[in-house]
């Protein structure tokens, strides 16, 4: 009886599958015919994803992750107190509370005022120096990472692979120029430039966002906060387009690096002769090519970004109270440390945790999208099957 190889599908094989049918589902309701044109791209997903679940860090990363971003989702509104909730004003025992403290919120007017229900509540990590939830900054800290995170990566990266695509493809004086204007970016350490312009950029912010209330209020609630601490969202905001500045020229390099070497492809050629405008090779033709180390790239400065904000933030050119930071609740928590350790240690373990996630995932995604390391992942999986035998 003939026999064939198949792959043995796990729990995550199939919900993988799933999902990629189902976008491929929505492609075709979208596009008639997606389906069928991409069949092979759709079945090339599939198997990456085989090979990326049968890496022990890739799915502790993709857990790790996945943990954060429901956390900086739904975190501020699980919290159990408000970020700027001092309940020193209730219950003196809040300050610098041990993980486990007990308080009681009386059923006055205060409490209304501050829209804190009455009761008794635990502190799970404890309360900070000026009687705050841990617990809750800490969520409402994973939101502001994840935001500060998302914009830096949808801007800065982006710049830097589109300047390394035009220069690599022109070459000559283009190339140079570019190039040079890049070095000059690479001669500063990006967290020494991060720092200058975070601590330049917020009062001309600060008076951007009084002038134009309908982005104030869109960044109001990307990080969840109230309207009157728009002033201090300012230093946030400085400090996202500060890491737009200085974040490109390592994407440029690596973008004009892989372009010099597909532009000298056939198919470029082909395409040249073909007459298709430039547009339309950079980024139909040679882009996709050099996408796979991109994303890794990406990925794994995700995780950088999130670090490098949470530093700045310590250094006291981030966040500035009462927004709750990562890096600022570490900053205001040492001066109280080791007596209340867990103002370091629990946000430290939260950054540590969420970097380590970003990490995993990029050094899983470049053995994936690796086709030689992939197929030696996918050849461990498969399984043979007599002919006949239900699939």
């Amino acid at each position: 009886m003939a026999a064939e190889e198949v792959y043995e599908k796990k729990l995550l094989d199939r919900l993988s599958d799933a999902t990629i049918d189902a976008f491929a589902a929505l492609m075709d309701r979208i596009r008639p015919g997606w389906r069928e044109r991409n069949r092979s791209r759709v079945n090339e997903w599939k198997l990456m994803a085989y090979a990326f679940h049968r890496s022990p860090p890739g799915v502790i990363g993709a857990a790790l992750v996945t943990i954060f971003l429901i956390i900086a989702i739904i975190g501020p509104y699980v919290a159990p107190f408000r970020y700027d909730i001092q309940l020193t004003f209730f219950d003196q025992k809040a300050y610098l509370a041990k993980p486990g403290t007990v308080i009681t919120i009386p059923n006055n007017s205060l409490a209304k005022i501050f829209g804190v229900k009455p009761g008794h509540y635990k502190l799970l990590l404890g309360g900070d120096g000026q009687g705050r939830d841990l617990f809750s900054r800490i969520l409402y800290g994973a939101r502001t990472s994840l935001v500060v995170a998302i914009l830096v990566m949808l801007v800065g990266p982006w710049i830097g692979i589109l300047i390394g695509l035009v220069a690599g493809y022109y070459g000559g004086k283009v190339d140079e120029t570019l190039m040079r204007l890049t070095d000059i970016f690479l001669a500063f350490p990006g967290l020494i430039l991060a720092m200058a312009f975070s601590a330049v950029l917020p009062t001309r912010i600060q008076g951007f966002l009084a002038s134009h209330k309908l982005v104030a209020e869109f960044f109001l609630k990307l990080f969840a906060l109230r309207p009157q601490h728009v002033g201090a969202m300012a230093s946030l905001v400085s400090v996202i387009v500060a890491l737009w500045i200085v974040w490109w020229p390592g994407y440029a390099r690596l973008a004009r690096g892989m372009t010099l070497s597909e532009r000298e492809n056939i198919y470029v050629e082909a395409a040249k002769a073909l007459g298709l405008p430039t547009r339309t090779i950079l980024f139909r033709h040679i882009f996709p090519n050099i996408l796979g180390p991109l994303l890794v790239y990406l990925t794994l400065d995700f995780g950088g970004v999130i670090l490098t904000e949470a530093g700045l933030s310590f250094l006291g050119v981030g966040a500035v109270p009462p927004i709750a930071d990562w890096g600022r609740i570490i900053y205001d928590g040492s001066e109280f440390f080791p007596r209340a350790y867990w103002l370091v240690a629990y946000p430290g373990l939260a950054i540590f945790l969420t970097v380590l996630g970003f990490n995993l995932i990029g050094d899983t995604l470049r053995d994936v999208l690796d086709p030689k390391t992939r197929r030696s992942i996918e050849f461990k999986v498969k399984k043979r099957r007599a002919e006949g035998e239900e699939k």
